[in-house]
């Protein structure tokens, strides 16, 4: 699996949902290692999302998180929300979910389900999220994704999509490129059993299709949508309302 994410895949092929979920469910064991290979900054970032979004000053917050993996959001969400948050965390990797299962984590409720499909009540939810599982969807499936959010969601309510993005500047996006060009064979070396997180920069360097994106999220009934870049400028928030 890893090796073929790394060289001869088909893009294509990279997006069958699938090989996705088996990535991921060869990943669960060893997800924690994520943040440490990121040096902490995707709590940083996770941190960002949570704090960019308006929530409700009283009563039950319902939050959907897609893609969520072993939910991962959940802290940085609880530390804002308390004992009103009620996370439900939707992903098709029953590896990732059962991780999130043993977090035994007040107000969380793992659900194995499709993210562009998740047979969940409609209009209910205060705020979407997805935080890294963007670039692992095709870009044909954008549409869908902003569509299950926008049925998700109450009217007002927000999403949320945070995902790597290759940076602007040139010296940082070299650096980051040299990163994960040496991320395979760092990791066969230094931490073997965390080898197969070298899957993942090539959908890093894939990337995300911004563009098609926000095209998607117009097109699904969504506006005010804000964009920023966050430190050190290889990640991207996107912030929607549901219109």
């Amino acid at each position: 699996m890893t090796e073929l994410l790394q060289s001869a895949l088909p893009v294509a092929a990279c997006y069958r949902p699938a090989r996705v979920r088996a990535l991921f469910d060869e990943l669960a064991g060893t997800y924690g290692a994520a943040e440490w290979l990121s040096g902490g900054q995707l709590g940083r970032w996770r941190r960002s999302l949570v704090g960019a979004l308006r929530w409700p000053t009283a009563g039950p917050v319902a939050v959907v998180d897609l893609m969520a993996g072993g939910a991962e959001l959940w802290a940085p969400l609880h530390q804002r929300l308390g004992s009103r948050l009620a996370l439900t965390a939707v992903d098709f990797s029953a590896s990732m979910l059962a991780r999130a299962a043993r977090r035994a984590a007040p107000g969380l409720t793992p659900l194995q389900a499709d993210a562009l499909a998740t047979g969940m009540p409609s209009g209910a939810a205060a705020a979407v999220t997805c935080a890294f599982g963007l670039k692992t969807l095709a870009p044909a499936a954008y549409p869908a994704l902003a569509a299950e959010a926008a049925r998700l969601l109450r009217p007002g309510g927000q999403l949320a999509l945070l995902e790597f993005d290759l940076p602007a500047q040139p010296w940082v996006r070299a650096a980051m490129l040299t990163y994960l060009r040496l991320l395979p064979a760092t990791l066969r070396h230094v931490c073997p059993e965390a080898a197969g997180h070298a899957a993942l920069p090539r959908y890093a360097c894939l990337g995300v299709r911004w563009p098609a994106v926000l095209a998607a999220l117009r097109e699904a009934g969504f506006g005010a949508v804000r964009q920023q870049r966050l430190w050190p400028g290889c990640a991207r928030l996107v912030v929607a309302e549901k219109l």
